[in-house]
């Protein structure tokens, strides 16, 4: 019996306990790159980046196309070439994809150092404002989803405050200060030539980008 009435209480003052821990927890989730990335500033900024990022593939696809053109004349002339030709060739080969490496691995440290240096004070001021955020509505746990170690499953939305943060972090921007319109001239103005075809539009990526390019294969 007095075991009976102990197990009770044991398992009243853990039900009770449960019910007051979640009473009193308070939990959100925050995908916080893709607040950093989506945010005025961060769209920017992987504008700037993806401009630059376009521009080192391109100079390595060029490179890349260059050395299978060179490996397809070796190929093609297997019979027709003389020996010294194809050694000459081979040494051009050689060197293009030993070149072509080292721009590749250059390139790939490059572009993660301006990636860094371009999101890196958007994340930290991301970061303080989170903080604030955090504090002001009273959680007890921030869920980063967007970290691969958080093994988050699922989220319910009610939860998930990244819309908010990308909200706060555009009000704390710094304004852009207004443009100053020139006085208007009583003569009239040349006619201005518009250029032939409009900049291009540089996409912005969802995730992180790959490799610029792979060095090709030798023959």
């Amino acid at each position: 019996m007095i075991r009976s009435k102990l197990s009770l209480f044991v398992l009243t003052t853990v039900l009770v306990f449960s019910q007051f821990a979640r009473a009193q927890s308070k939990v959100a989730v925050v995908d916080f790159e893709r607040a950093v990335v989506e945010c005025a500033e961060g769209k920017k900024a992987s504008d700037k980046f993806n401009a630059a990022m376009q521009s080192k593939q391109a100079d390595l696809e060029k490179r890349q196309k260059e050395i299978e053109d060179q490996q397809k004349k070796l190929q093609n002339g297997v019979r027709t070439l003389s020996d010294t030709a194809k050694a000459d060739l081979q040494k051009d080969i050689d060197r293009r994809t030993t070149e072509f490496q080292r721009l590749n691995e250059d390139a790939q440290k490059e572009m993660q150092t301006m990636r860094d240096e371009l999101l890196r004070p958007i994340a930290e001021r991301a970061s303080a404002i989170l903080n604030a955020m955090a504090k002001e509505q009273g959680y007890t746990l921030v869920i980063d989803a967007s970290n691969p170690q958080s093994n988050v499953i699922w989220v319910n939305p009610k939860n998930d405050i990244t819309a908010e943060l990308v909200k706060r972090i555009d009000a704390t921007t710094p304004k852009e200060p207004a443009k100053t319109e020139a006085p208007r001239s009583t003569t009239p103005a040349p006619t201005a030539t518009r250029p032939a075809t409009p900049p291009p539009v540089v996409p912005r990526p969802a995730t992180p980008p790959a490799n610029p390019a792979t060095p090709p294969k030798k023959p």
